[in-house]
């Protein structure tokens, strides 16, 4: 089974911490609610007696690993803020983590966890060089490259959804023109379907990627379409990336990777037919293996780097 260890999963909403190979078996994670500690200590505190509790059970947990939805400084071990938590800005978690578990600890960006859970665990098992993509409200991404988690000069290295797909495009948040999460984030799409589905009922809850998905299945050509123009935005910057890095997997998870065929098909085509055959012979296009454990997975398998 190799080395055991604990994985820390830190969401805006809550925390969820496991054992990687219960987590592996499907076992459900303990979960702490984000807002009901005051602070950083405090929050690290409540994962510490959980992570006590695991260590009860499973007294040969060697390691902690965090991921984080926000900019970490990985080799200083600090968290240089959290999406969506306030307070969370400059936390030497990693220091933190082992000071109060008694534990060697790892932490990393949430969507470089779930490209190393794919990469070891996952879709991308037994391929070296692999780039994880999450859809959801942004698009997120993580690099395996030769076999080791690639995180750039400033750990900031992988965020496919800053990348311009039209130098004419839709300004995004960082004054760059077309970046590709202006399209396809999930409010995007329901942005876009509810243009050009005015003329059809709203769906009970509004169109989420997941209506627009079902209303496609169902027979809806014009929602098909939406999901085939989905497709053209995404391949646009997966070929880009595949002529820069050559990889052997593409990984697609996330809320909208949930379309399944209705946006796997359709973006095989556009990806295979915008690259040389060389790039497209041995590329595969795959969806995710796992969905909301993907960050603690990952993030205990970091860990297992460091016990």
């Amino acid at each position: 089974m190799g080395t055991e260890t604990i994985g820390i999963d830190f969401g805006g909403t809550s925390v969820k911490i496991g054992l990687l190979s219960e987590v592996l078996g499907g076992a459900a994670p303990e979960v702490v609610v984000t807002a009901d500690h005051d602070g950083p200590e405090a929050l690290v505190d409540a994962m510490a007696d959980v992570v006590a509790a695991l260590r009860e059970r499973c007294p040969a947990a060697a390691a902690v690993g965090c991921g984080v939805p926000g900019l970490v400084d990985v080799p200083g071990g600090v968290v240089k803020i959290v999406t969506n938590v306030p307070g969370w800005e400059d936390i030497p978690l990693r220091e933190l983590l082992a000071e109060k578990t008694g534990l060697p600890a790892a932490i990393d960006n949430d969507a470089n966890c779930m490209a190393y859970a794919e990469f070891r665990h996952g879709a991308a098992r037994g391929y070296t060089d692999v780039v994880a993509l999450t859809l959801g409200t942004g698009i997120g991404g993580g690099l395996i490259i030769g076999g080791e988690l690639y995180r750039g000069s400033r750990c900031a290295a992988g965020e496919i959804g800053q990348m311009s797909i039209d130098y004419r495009g839709k300004t995004g948040p960082y004054g760059q023109p077309g970046g590709l999460e202006t399209y396809i984030g999930n409010r995007q799409i329901g942005e876009l379907a509810a243009a050009r589905l005015h003329d059809k009922p709203e769906p009970e809850g509004g169109w989420t990627p997941k209506a627009l998905a079902e209303r496609a299945a169902a027979g809806d050509a014009a929602a098909n379409d939406i999901w085939i123009e989905i497709a053209d935005y995404l391949g646009c910057a997966l070929a880009s990336v595949a002529w820069l890095l050559n990889p052997q997997a593409f990984v697609i998870g996330g809320g909208v990777a949930k379309a399944a065929d209705l946006l796997f098909e359709p973006l095989e085509r556009r990806v295979r037919s915008m690259v040389s055959e060389v790039i497209s012979q041995d590329l595969r296009i795959l969806p995710a293996q796992f969905g909301n454990e993907a960050g603690l997975i990952g993030a205990a398998a970091l860990a297992a780097e460091v016990s």
